[in-house]
């Protein structure tokens, strides 16, 4: 045989074999890869989510007289029985120029005050900044609500830190001209338009909304411990009088009714802690709630939620169908998936009052973790659980875990994988 040819077979056979050799080490190794995840810190919160139904007591303001209504009031603001929601005008005119002149008389005020207090020693260009800021962003947010009614205290409001601003930085040592400039358009608006001809009284205290819905006492709010999902279901809108002037919330406390499933109504009644309450349209804010009644015909129906709160503002008070997220507790642990969850078996060791040993083995719920080239079980005490993971406490109490081992931030917790158990070394 021709030597160059039996040197190509000879080359073409061992690159066969090293080809072979090197597909059975990747088959060989792909046996024994167990891919992982790190076990990393979250904060979780247990949610609820629905359509919330605002129930308050509310009473209905009627203004029977003729004329055109300023408000002295804004939405939101607390108002004593008999106390003055709004004046009557004879024109548009009129009412626009007096409600101008308030609002320049609250700048005039403003800039008086500014020029009496020390306002580097009160506060500090942060805080003056986050005011400001806030302002820009309420500003954007009455605009897009078409909230006109607010919108004139709002501007007041920034031009106010804006002014505060200018004489932290010293650009502005004082507003004298300012002021009598102010005070002559004052005087101006006031001479040149009809004074009110009257007002409109609240017969109740309580805190003031120049808007009605409709839905006022559609559920009565004496009636909140005897209502059902079918009440809430078949809640019907009233139409608004042309008469009605606003309203006012009698009492700080409302409640909020929603419709919970069957297994969302177990979890409540099993709840003994506070609740949250985040509206996601109304308000930024997340405010406190407690549950009042969770209500069922029967264990398997859906159920309704009522809510009781306490924390009312300007956003919250015209709120009415609102989507709402019920926070029922917050979770700080370690993120397993729940792919890595197993069983088995624990060993601990206990030694009696005459230093005799014993050994104990349980059956428990855990990971198994990898250390180099081993893999090793390890309990697991859960404090949350979702739909793909869990959320475990790293340091449970002592009588939660069967040998006091748990997983640690930052292990390699094996996900998945076949031939698992503890001690196992990976070639």
């Amino acid at each position: 045989m021709d030597k160059l040819l039996f040197r190509r077979i000879l080359i073409a056979a061992l690159s066969v074999l090293a080809l072979i050799y090197v597909v059975y080490l990747l088959i060989s190794s792909n046996f024994d890869m167990y891919p992982t995840e790190n076990a990393i810190p979250v904060t979780v919160t247990d949610t609820i989510y629905s359509d919330g139904f605002i129930i308050r007591d509310e009473t209905v303001i009627n203004n029977s007289s003729s004329g055109v209504l300023s408000y002295s009031l804004s939405d939101g603001e607390a108002v004593k029985a008999s106390g003055e929601i709004a004046k009557i005008y004879s024109s548009d005119s009129d009412a626009a120029a007096q409600s101008k002149a308030d609002l320049l008389e609250e700048t005039v005020n403003t800039l008086k005050n500014l020029q009496k207090s020390d306002i580097g020693n009160t506060m500090g260009i942060d805080t003056i900044n986050n005011v400001i800021n806030n302002s820009i962003i309420s500003h954007y947010r009455l605009v897009n609500n078409n909230d006109i009614t607010k919108i004139g205290s709002n501007i007041n409001s920034l031009i106010s830190s804006i002014n505060q601003h200018q004489v932290f930085t010293g650009k502005i040592e004082s507003f004298d001209a300012e002021i009598a400039e102010l005070e002559s358009q004052i005087s101006t608006l006031r001479n040149s338009s009809g004074k009110s001809i009257g007002s409109v009284t609240t017969p109740k205290a309580g805190y003031f909304s120049a808007h009605c819905d409709g839905y006022e006492n559609s559920i009565k709010f004496s009636d909140i411990d005897k209502i059902k999902l079918s009440d809430l279901e078949n809640v019907k809108k009233s139409d608004v009088s042309s008469s009605v002037a606003g309203k006012v919330v009698n009492d700080v406390e409302w409640y909020i009714a929603c419709k919970v499933t069957a297994d969302e109504a177990t979890e409540l009644n099993l709840w003994d802690g506070e609740a949250t309450v985040l509206f996601s349209n109304a308000s930024s804010d997340t405010i406190p709630a407690s549950i009042e009644r969770v209500y069922q015909e029967s264990k398997d129906s859906d159920g309704l939620l009522i809510l009781k709160c306490n924390y009312m503002d300007s956003e919250l008070i015209d709120a009415r169908n609102e989507p709402i997220e019920i926070g029922l507790g917050t979770y700080t642990g370690l993120r397993i998936s729940k792919k890595a969850i197993h069983d088995d078996i624990v060993t601990r060791t206990t030694t009696d009052e005459n230093n005799n040993k014993h050994t104990e083995e349980q059956k428990v719920q855990g990971v198994y973790v990898l250390y180099g080239s081993e893999m090793n079980f390890k309990q697991i005490s859960i404090l949350y659980a979702d739909s793909d993971y869990v959320i475990c406490d790293t340091n449970p109490e002592s009588n939660v875990l069967f040998n006091g081992e748990t997983v640690s931030l930052y292990d390699q917790v094996i996900v998945e994988g076949e031939g698992m158990y503890d001690g196992k070394v990976i070639n």
